[in-house]
């Protein structure tokens, strides 16, 4: 772990911030705070400078904070609210899953900054998510290249061009490709993955887009890590989530 400077405050009796820079001198003289790093002096708190930057270099503003009502149910995390003048990027944990809301993705509405949580679109899976839909056994495949898979049956519509494709391979499943086109009972594929092959008889599933289609964050519990660039005045007032239980 990185070292920190930790501030105290005497009038809220306690430890209240987590700073990046470290310096070697700190002295307080009428009401300004100097520091001296590398044998130059720094004069703190100047509303000239840019906000975050400490001895020519800038850092970010974090804030980490925990959603934990009704500990003992598993719910559902579905939007971040902030209570700020400007969008913050934010970071999900819970004790099930991972999560994110770029920001980019917040809306402003009278004054708040308003997103859904999205899950992190890296290629990773989650055999128990509701974004990983089965679609059945597959009749044929195309040869020599298996770009092509033709079912007795139809398919389920809410494939979309863009989908992953994934068969079945054990308790686990591979990834064959994305899909190009498809029709009533059959699926086209592009970015066809190396050494990796449907045949006749494997269990198909389509895996949408972790992010489109997020459901938001289910858990015990939520912890988000706010992250801030801006290197102008920024203000945090308040942090809320539309939380439900999630049932099974």
């Amino acid at each position: 772990m990185a070292n920190e400077t930790i501030t105290y405050s005497s009038g809220n009796k306690g430890w209240t911030s987590f700073w990046s820079y470290q310096p070697e001198i700190m002295i307080g003289l009428n009401s300004t705070f100097y520091t001296f790093n590398n044998g130059s002096l720094y004069k703190h708190n100047s509303t000239s400078s840019r906000r975050n930057e400490f001895y020519k270099q800038q850092y970010s503003s974090s804030i980490t904070t925990v959603f934990n009502q009704g500990n003992t149910e598993t719910k559902m995390f579905k939007t971040l609210e902030l209570d700020s003048n400007m969008p913050w990027t934010s970071t999900i944990t819970t004790d099930l899953d991972n999560g994110l809301v770029d920001s980019s993705l917040f809306v402003e509405k009278e004054g708040g900054w308003f997103a859904y949580i999205r899950r992190p679109d890296d290629g990773s899976y989650d055999i128990k998510a509701m974004s990983i839909q089965g679609i059945g056994e597959v009749l044929t495949v195309s040869s020599p290249v298996p770009n092509f898979l033709a079912f007795g049956f139809n398919i389920s519509s809410s494939v979309a061009v863009g989908d992953r494709i994934y068969k079945q391979n054990g308790t686990s499943i591979q990834y064959l490709g994305d899909v190009l086109t498809h029709g009533l009972r059959n699926i086209r594929l592009t970015n066809l993955q190396t050494g990796v092959a449907a045949t006749p008889g494997d269990l198909i599933l389509v895996v949408k887009n972790s992010q489109v289609e997020s459901f938001g964050s289910r858990g015990y519990y939520m912890e988000v890590k706010l992250e801030n660039y801006d290197i102008s005045e920024v203000e945090l007032f308040a942090v809320s989530s539309q939380i439900f239980k999630s049932y099974p």
